[in-house]
């Protein structure tokens, strides 16, 4: 988005600060992002209660519950209220959520990630070419508009495997910009199972669950993994690389889906 639309919506504004260069200082107006507290219902439970850009919302209700697991596909899904700070969705099976997890602002959760649990692996059948990958690393700067003007932005893209960026999303929480991208590439009827997720975001076990629930079988950062996120993914059949900045990326698991010739 462009700065007047962004100011003009909410989604930045301007801020008057003093600018430090070594022994001068100066007068200025910069560009801040804003944020959104959502409270998250789910058939009259509330499921989250966290800070978010106010942009894509209607891909972030729907993003969220299959990242989070509630749902597995938008037909799911019988009506949305949007009202801030309040987002409040109702399923056709109208289900009540169990309470048994921690909410947290990022918008992940662990609720049914404990280590002895059982979790069914990803197939195995999607395969990208390494150039592919590491040249939708450069198209993150594309969809990153926002943040090339404040700094304080996320980015997430769903890529297709002939390098096609099928949606692309910017917010102020990395875990956020998935739910928002998954949302998003749902909402147009994308084959997540055909495609690969570019984050800007750090990877720890709650951002790769998201992608594994959403069935995305690949997982890319310009930024590193941690070891939860690993012992993850190796668990589910994922695969996940960091430090994905050409020529250079880190495979650290499932790396038979990555091609290099």
């Amino acid at each position: 988005m462009k700065q007047a639309d962004c100011i003009s919506s909410g989604i930045t504004k301007e801020c008057h600060v003093i600018k430090v260069a070594g022994d001068e200082t100066r007068d200025a107006t910069v560009e801040v992002c804003t944020e959104s507290r959502v409270i998250f219902s789910l058939n009259g439970c509330v499921v989250g209660d966290f800070s978010i850009t106010p942009l894509d919302l209607e891909a972030f209700a729907v993003g969220y519950l299959i990242c989070e697991g509630y749902i597995s596909s938008r037909e799911e899904i019988e009506e949305i209220q949007i009202s801030l700070p309040c987002i409040s969705v109702t399923t056709k099976d109208g289900k009540v959520p169990a309470r048994d997890f921690s909410m947290n602002s990022s918008g992940g959760s662990c609720r049914d990630l404990l280590p002895d649990g059982e979790l069914p692996p990803l197939p195995d059948g999607f395969v990208v070419n390494a150039r592919t990958i590491l040249q939708s690393m450069d198209k993150v700067n594309d969809y990153s508009a926002i943040w090339r003007r404040t700094g304080g932005m996320h980015c997430s893209l769903i890529v297709d495997r002939n390098g096609v960026v099928v949606s692309g999303v910017e917010d102020m929480g990395r875990h956020t910009t998935v739910d928002k991208v998954v949302g998003m590439a749902v909402l147009k009827g994308v084959s997540l199972p055909d495609c690969f997720l570019v984050s800007s975001g750090r990877l720890p076990v709650d951002m790769v669950a998201k992608a594994y629930r959403a069935g995305i079988p690949v997982m890319v950062s310009n930024n590193a993994a941690f070891a939860g996120g690993i012992e993850f993914a190796k668990k589910v059949n994922m695969t996940l690389a960091g430090f994905a900045r050409p020529p250079n990326m880190t495979i650290y698991t499932g790396a038979g889906r990555i091609l290099f010739s």
